[in-house]
């Protein structure tokens, strides 16, 4: 053999035997919120931090909100591998994926949410329900509440009288509404100022963050306490695009999520404050329920919730659920 053939030979057995670098991932996301919303500030930050980071392993290409693919219809195309990443409320989805459901009972951020099992048993219950991957609670750090335009009756025995008002509030609502005798009416956050603004509804369940910011307090006049549930806006996956990536590359991936779970925690608490004081400003009006009061807003969600997620997910499993979360919320 010629030095020339030998030196081709030694060549070729380096590249065979040196294993070729993953490609660049790429990742496509929907959002179901309105870019404006202050919510969506932490997901556009979680997104500019992977791709600043994360040349040469991955990136998220973001495909828009709802004007590039219906609410409704986000969901399933993470399911369907349509699109890769869903950024928004999980509370949209809970009919779909009831496995989502528990994160709402939760009371503390999500490093503690995660440490007590909470994002594994869910993503185990959407893997197989769907076909999508569970990878962050975004939603920690806020809460919701009632607002109403007109001044809200206050029985004699301290509680409040919400039957029949038209009150805003997602499908995941239903069964605090009808323990409340609220009749609930499903707008889109988008949409909440036209509503309001034509008098299709008296009120909004809505969150502690993102009032003042839409301007909605042009309307909404009373603030009520106490709050009844945590924020659940989540970061979902198309469960085999997700474990198609290298070891790498979802190790980089969830980093990230980590990370920015604690971050949104932090700027969920700031914008909570901000909003106390733009409404304050404003002239709204807080109204605290305590005793009885307290009482029927907190049973409303808390004894319809856990009889909500048996009757959709079965006994032994709500009871699983209950003990992760309950674990999670004690620590």
């Amino acid at each position: 053999m010629t030095m020339h053939a030998k030196f081709l030979a030694a060549a070729t057995a380096i590249i065979v035997a040196t294993p070729s670098l993953a490609e660049e991932a790429r990742l496509s996301a929907v959002y179901s919120l309105p870019a404006t919303n202050d919510l969506m500030q932490s997901y556009f930050a979680f997104v500019d931090d992977v791709n600043a980071n994360g040349a040469g392993i991955l990136q998220i290409d973001l495909r828009g909100g709802t004007e590039a693919l219906p609410r409704n219809e986000q969901m399933n195309a993470v399911s369907r591998g349509i699109i890769d990443l869903y950024f928004g409320p999980a509370g949209y989805y809970q009919r779909q994926i009831p496995e989502l459901t528990p994160l709402d009972a939760a009371s503390v951020p999500a490093d503690k949410l995660r440490a007590a099992g909470l994002h594994e048993a869910i993503d185990a219950g959407t893997r197989e329900r769907a076909g999508v991957a569970f990878l962050g609670a975004m939603g920690t750090g806020y809460n919701f509440q009632f607002y109403t335009i007109t001044e809200p009756k206050i029985d004699d025995d301290g509680t409040m009288d919400m039957t029949d008002l038209k009150i805003r509030g997602g499908a995941s609502y239903d069964p605090m509404y009808q323990a409340l005798g609220i009749a609930r009416v499903d707008v889109p956050a988008g949409d909440i100022y036209t509503a309001l603004e034509r008098g299709l509804v008296e009120g909004i369940g809505f969150t502690t963050i993102g009032v003042s910011s839409a301007g909605w307090q042009d309307f909404l006049k009373y603030r009520i306490f106490p709050t009844w549930r945590q924020g659940n806006t989540i970061i979902a996956a198309n469960a085999a695009k997700f474990d198609g990536l290298t070891e790498e590359q979802r190790s980089y991936l969830m980093e990230m999520i980590e990370k920015h779970e604690m971050l949104a925690y932090d700027a969920a608490k700031a914008l909570e404050a901000e909003n106390t004081e733009a409404l304050a400003a404003a002239g709204v009006q807080d109204v605290v329920l305590t005793g009885a009061g307290e009482a029927e807003i907190t049973a409303a969600f808390q004894d319809t919730f856990w009889v909500n997620v048996a009757s959709n997910l079965g006994e032994d499993k709500a009871a699983e659920y209950r003990a992760i979360v309950d674990k999670a919320n004690g620590s």
